[in-house]
């Protein structure tokens, strides 16, 4: 095997944060976790506003900010029916994909294995490949709900159990950067969703700009 042949066997992968990158679904989300504190007496109404700033965050930081007030076990049981109630949500009406997301994974999907990693509870990631219908586009996903690793952890998880031997990771905020710098990957600034990364090494402001971007990356 020559040399060129070494590098094309590599094995290349994307992976993918949600929230900001890939779709917006504050609305249904802010829908869903009203609806709970109102059943459950919390006292609390989101405005998309407020909805909108706690995207990306984990649920415990997420509880600890809107529900500080509020014992650890009740808001430990609040937080689940939050969770349950956003992803019954999500899988019946879905969220606001970003323009060309989906066309794009497609075109992606045939060159390269495609990854999710969110700081998600476990069923969020699988409502958004359920309802828009792109799971045949996305080889793997992992989340802190399912494994309780920060980011950056399941980041490395992806890698080892794909054995990617390549791979660059796309985000929205700087605390996405921060993961995928300790995973030991490069970051993809999406810069139209919720976060800056001014220190990112690459950046887009539409997802169509991916598959050529890539293309550079993969090939130095």
């Amino acid at each position: 095997m020559t040399e060129v042949d070494e590098i094309q066997a590599l094995k290349k992968g994307i992976i993918f944060d949600l929230d900001g990158t890939l779709w917006d679904s504050s609305y249904q989300v802010g829908i869903a976790w009203n609806t709970v504190f109102a059943r459950t007496g919390v006292g609390i109404v989101l405005t998309p506003e407020k909805m909108t700033v706690m995207m990306g965050r984990t649920v415990p930081e997420i509880g600890e900010a809107m529900l500080g007030f509020i014992e650890q076990p009740r808001r430990d049981d609040i937080l689940k029916q939050c969770c349950d109630e956003e992803n019954l949500r999500l899988n019946e009406f879905g969220g606001k994909v970003y323009p060309h997301v989906l066309e794009t994974l497609e075109k992606l999907s045939r060159r390269y294995p495609l990854f999710i990693v969110s700081n998600c509870e476990d069923g969020y990631i699988e409502s958004f490949l359920n309802y828009h219908k792109a799971d045949k586009f996305i080889s793997d996903t992992e989340c802190i709900g399912r494994t309780g690793l920060a980011k950056a952890g399941n980041i490395k998880l992806i890698i080892e159990r794909n054995r990617l031997d390549s791979s660059v990771y796309v985000g929205d905020t700087a605390r996405d950067m921060l993961a995928a710098h300790e995973a030991g990957i490069p970051f993809i600034h999406a810069s139209y969703g919720f976060g800056h990364a001014p220190d990112a090494e690459y950046s887009i402001d539409s997802f169509t700009e991916l598959p050529k971007l890539i293309e550079g990356i993969f090939s130095k």
